[in-house]
């Protein structure tokens, strides 16, 4: 789930100092966007936050994260079911919880 290299790379360009409050900021405005994709029947909202989710966790680790919101935005972009949308969405929900709770875990040890 997490790219723990992304992370390394991050200490290394930024400092850990910085790379912990950069974390933390992902963590809390990924979980507002996260909000807004799985409780939003608009799918314009929806492919608009899978996408920057997906840049944004790819940019800090989230690789898993990140692979899910692609396939949701792929998968916005043509021709599905709802029901194979909602099962993307409960899977980036699910999947975003255990993620914030790994990041989470990897700030307490920088």
């Amino acid at each position: 789930m997490i790219n723990y290299s992304t992370i390394e790379q991050l200490k290394s360009d930024v400092g850990n100092e910085l790379a912990v409050e950069l974390l933390k900021t992902f963590i809390n405005e990924s979980k507002k966007t996260i909000d807004i994709l799985i409780n939003t029947q608009n799918l314009s909202e929806i492919e608009i936050s899978a996408h920057s989710l997906k840049s944004s966790a790819y940019s800090f680790g989230a690789s898993g994260l990140g692979d899910t919101c692609n396939s949701i935005e792929s998968i916005v972009k043509i021709e599905h079911s709802a029901e194979e949308l909602n099962s993307l969405l409960k899977i980036a929900d699910e999947q975003s919880a255990e993620t914030f709770k790994q990041l989470e875990s990897i700030i307490q040890n920088i």
